[in-house]
């Protein structure tokens, strides 16, 4: 039969064994979260890098008239919805900006402050794209009725 003192050491023993081993799992898991951190760390700058990339790319290829890849229209799209929606916002908030560098134009300022563009209606500048266009339009058909005349005599 075990006597009180031999009992508390097997428990002392039992304890301090435990305690190691615990020890030694918190080490574990210290050192597995600081290499998960680290992975983080790495793949957010990969991350990173491929959105420098892509922006990047898409600065190069914006203009493209048969881009290679069908992103740099659907980012375009967003663009021009971004532009509109900011456009209302600031019909919301009483402010109007300038068409060529954005920055915000006082109440009966007639040019930019900022790069001296004279600042235009929208409304004149919808109107004279909208006569623009038609003018391109009607170019168009024009020169469509043409090749259909020249094909004709062949």
């Amino acid at each position: 039969m075990a006597t009180s003192t031999e009992i508390l050491k097997q428990i002392s023993t039992s304890v301090t064994e435990a305690g190691k081993d615990g020890l030694e799992k918190a080490k574990e898991l210290r050192d597995s979260a600081r290499l998960t951190l680290e992975i983080r760390s790495r793949e957010n700058s990969i991350q990173k890098a491929y959105r420098e990339l892509g922006k990047a790319y898409f600065q190069a290829h914006r203009n493209d008239e048969d881009p290679e890849y069908d992103q740099i229209a659907f980012i375009k799209a967003a663009f021009e919805e971004i532009g509109e929606l900011k456009t209302a916002k600031d019909e919301i908030r009483g402010v109007k900006r300038c068409s060529n560098c954005g920055n915000p134009i006082a109440d009966g300022v007639n040019y930019c402050p900022n790069c001296g563009t004279k600042y235009e209606e929208p409304e004149e500048v919808a109107e004279e794209a909208a006569e623009e266009a038609a003018e391109e339009m009607e170019e168009a058909a024009e020169e469509a009725a043409e090749e259909a005349e020249e094909e004709e005599e062949k």
